[in-house]
């Protein structure tokens, strides 16, 4: 790391938030059209019951991942105060880790492949296992950059990471090496990720000193955040499993697919809005300025948006999507893409919640949250398993997700943070646009190929677009963007008509909070 005793980790405010996010949205934009492209290519060249072997391999890497890492990234986006001691000790803690999980997947490998009956998993576990050598390291260097400010380097160097992964993935499986190809991108992209980051003086993130800090330390509070994280994990991963143990490879590759599909955008979504509003989250707290203010609010108005509106029209529009994407063959992973995407949108929602409660050191209230989603979730496979249905099984997630959100709306509204009728109001406007945008998606669609069903599901989308921006006034989420000054004409002053209603409402505090910041 680089001395400089004088400098620190700079303040974040409303425009830093906001420019965060753009960077995070920019390279997480390019990151998904990259993987969609991989999706196209492997739908192609591997068939359901490899990919579903490698869909469970992967879900055992990650859980192991929650221990490798053991919440060290979380930890340092959310530290109070950053020192070159403390990312030090994150990197030793996330090695020796890594190091060991290494040893233990290597090891177990093959029992892991025989409980699923399935051998053909055990050369993907090794493969997959290689990425704990350097992902652990590579993590905590990228959490440092974004919480330092340096969301541009941060975002070049997972991107080309991620791109340099896949390109082997793709370069293993055009020479022979069919599933192992798609076992080799993680590893690759976590090595890449780390030489960039290493070798690049420039990408070498400034910290101010501090007092000296042993990686035990960090074994209790990072330890906590892997907790947490394992419990999400179990949630959403247990629909995996058990598909693999009812079903079998084809059907379990099958779900696994149109699980990955509506996962992508889920995931880059959370990345971006964890990396823009945690240090914002992070510092209102620390000036004690979150319990009566507006931050909570409108993290949760972005997710609601990104949930009901994005989700909703995918659930549209989605099937014809992924039958364009993979091709013949997979009909069955097509039909479970409007559940899937539901879960996922909810699973948007649930987490996004989330970094409120973890900011705000919620212990109690994150852990209700989690249990909450675990207990219903499994209640829902288990309803699954009594009926030997497939589809039971993928909507057992949006269920489990949609109650551990209503929990968390409980909450806030007896911490002061969000009242429930606010968050109830911007959720209905919210879907009511979404589920509009998907059924129209669904009705143009309807007995079309592919390729014709998107073109007419677009088609059809056009009315709900326009009537969207003739009632922009009363979208909670353009109420708030409008406020905040993401959106501007040309001339200068904000985009749009006078706000009234709900948006009225938002785009006020939202206006009265910006100046708050920018002048704090």
């Amino acid at each position: 790391m680089k001395h400089a005793d004088a400098d620190c980790v700079p303040a974040v405010g409303a425009r830093s938030a906001l420019r965060w996010l753009r960077w995070n949205c920019s390279g997480s934009a390019v990151l998904l059209v990259l993987q969609l492209a991989y999706t196209m290519y492997t739908g192609r060249t591997v068939t359901p019951s490899a990919f579903g072997a490698y869909a469970i391999a992967l879900t055992v890497i990650q859980l192991l991942g929650y221990v490798s890492n053991g919440g060290l990234a979380t930890y340092v986006l959310r530290a109070g105060v950053l020192t070159r001691p403390a990312v030090h000790a994150a990197w030793r803690l996330g090695t020796a880790c890594g190091i060991l999980c290494f040893l233990v997947v290597q090891t177990t490998a093959p029992l892991i492949g025989t409980l699923w009956h399935m051998p053909e998993m055990t050369p993907l576990l090794r493969l997959l296992g290689c990425q704990f050598l350097v992902q652990p390291a590579a993590t905590v260097v990228i959490a440092t950059l974004r919480r330092t400010g340096r969301a541009r380097t941060a975002v070049t160097c997972e991107l080309a990471g991620q791109a340099s992964g896949i390109a082997a993935g793709v370069t293993l499986i055009a020479l022979g090496w069919n599933p192992l190809g798609l076992a080799a991108a993680q590893p690759a992209a976590a090595t890449v990720t780390l030489a960039l980051v290493t070798l690049r003086v420039s990408a070498r993130p400034v910290l101010p000193p501090g007092a000296p800090v042993r990686a035990r330390q960090l074994l209790v509070p990072s330890g906590f955040l892997a907790g947490f994280g394992l419990l999400e994990f179990a949630s959403t991963s247990s629909p995996t499993w058990m598909a693999g143990h009812l079903f079998g490879a084809g059907a379990t590759g099958a779900y696994s697919r149109a699980a990955y599909f509506v996962g992508l955008p889920s995931q880059v979504l959370f990345q971006g809005l964890n990396s823009a509003a945690t240090p914002l989250l992070a510092e209102r707290r620390a000036s004690d300025r979150l319990v009566g203010g507006r931050a909570a609010e409108y993290v949760v108005c972005a997710a609601s948006a990104a949930t009901f509106v994005g989700f909703g029209a995918l659930c549209g529009l989605g099937p014809a999507a992924l039958g364009l994407l993979l091709g013949p063959g997979w009909e069955l992973a097509t039909a479970l893409v409007p559940l899937t995407a539901a879960g996922a949108g909810m699973a948007l929602l649930c987490r996004s919640g989330m970094i409120i409660d973890q900011t705000r050191h919620a212990s109690r209230a994150v852990l209700t949250t989690q249990l909450t989603v675990l207990s219903t979730t499994f209640a829902g496979i288990g309803i699954a398993v009594m009926e030997q249905s497939l589809v039971l099984l993928a909507g057992a997630v949006a269920v489990g997700q949609t109650a551990g959100h209503l929990v968390q709306l409980g909450g806030w509204h007896r911490a002061g943070l969000l009242h429930t009728g606010a968050a109830l109001r911007m959720h209905a406007i919210h879907a009511l646009i979404g589920g509009g945008l998907g059924a129209a998606a669904a009705l143009g669609g309807s007995g079309r190929s592919p390729a014709a069903a998107i073109g007419y599901g677009l088609a059809c989308m056009l009315p709900v677009v326009v009537l969207c921006a003739l009632f922009r006034r009363w979208i909670p989420l353009y109420a708030v963007a409008s406020a905040a000054g993401i959106l501007r004409s040309p001339g200068g002053p904000r985009a749009g008509p006078e706000l009234t209603g709900e948006g009225a409402r938002l785009a006020a505090a939202a206006h009265d909070d910006v100046k708050d910041i920018s002048r704090a």
